[in-house]
C-alpha cells in the first residue's frame, strides 16, 4: 500500500468513527504511523483528503451501477443492486452522516455532489422504467415510479442519520436492515409471478 493509499484508508476510517470535525491531519497522520511533514507531502489539508476520500467513494460505486446496468431486470438484480448500495452507505457512512455540512464547508465539492446525485437519481430513474418496461414492476394508479423511486432515495441517503438521531451506535448489520426496508417498499409493485 503507498502512503497516499495509507493516508486515505486511515482518514476514512477515522471519518468514520469520530466524523470529520474530531479528526485533525496530526490525528490521521499518528494513526497511520506517519510523520505531518509525510501527510502533507500527499495532501495540502483535510479537505483536500476528503475529496480525494469522494472520488474513490464515486468510483467505487460506479461498479455497483455497472453490475445492474449491464443486466436484465430481475428481482435478483434489484436485490443486489439494492444491497450494493447499502454497502457503499457503510463503507462511506462519514459522507452520508455529514453530507450537508461537508458541502458547505466546500462549494466545490457541493456542485460536484448535486451533479452526481442529479446524475444517479435519473440512473435509477431509468433502471426503475426498464424494470417496467420487462414487466417486473407495475405501478397502480395513483402512484408513480418516481414516487417510489424518491422514497426508496430518502430512506437509502437518510438511513444513518434516523439511526443516529435515537443515539443509536450503528454497525454493518443495521445497513443490512437498511437493505431490507427498501427492499419492502419495492414489494408490493414486483409483478406476482416475479
Amino acid at each position: 500500500m503507498t502512503a497516499r493509499d495509507l493516508i486515505l484508508q486511515t482518514a476514512l476510517e477515522l471519518f468514520n468513527q469520530l466524523g470529520t470535525a474530531k479528526v485533525t491531519t496530526n490525528h490521521i497522520a499518528e494513526a497511520a504511523g506517519i510523520s505531518p511533514g509525510n501527510l502533507y507531502y500527499h495532501f495540502q489539508n483535510k479537505p483536500h483528503i476528503i475529496r480525494e476520500i469522494y472520488d474513490r467513494m464515486v468510483a467505487n460505486w460506479e461498479e455497483v451501477y455497472a453490475e445492474i446496468e449491464g443486466r436484465a431486470a430481475s428481482v435478483d438484480s434489484v436485490e443486489q443492486f439494492t444491497k450494493g448500495n447499502f454497502r457503499m452507505l457503510w463503507r462511506y457512512r462519514f459522507f452520508n452522516r455529514e453530507m450537508v455540512a461537508l458541502m458547505n464547508a466546500d462549494p466545490a465539492l457541493a456542485g460536484r455532489h448535486i451533479r452526481l446525485y442529479e446524475e444517479r437519481f435519473q440512473r435509477q430513474s431509468r433502471l426503475v422504467q426498464g424494470a417496467v418496461e420487462a414487466g417486473l414492476l407495475v405501478f397502480p394508479q395513483g402512484m408513480s415510479q418516481e414516487e417510489v423511486l424518491t422514497i426508496i432515495w430518502i430512506i437509502a441517503n437518510h438511513y444513518l442519520n434516523y439511526l443516529e438521531t435515537f443515539g443509536r451506535v450503528v454497525t454493518e448489520e443495521d445497513f443490512h436492515v437498511g437493505a431490507g426496508l427498501v427492499l419492502k417498499v419495492l414489494a408490493p409493485y414486483i409483478r406476482g409471478d416475479q
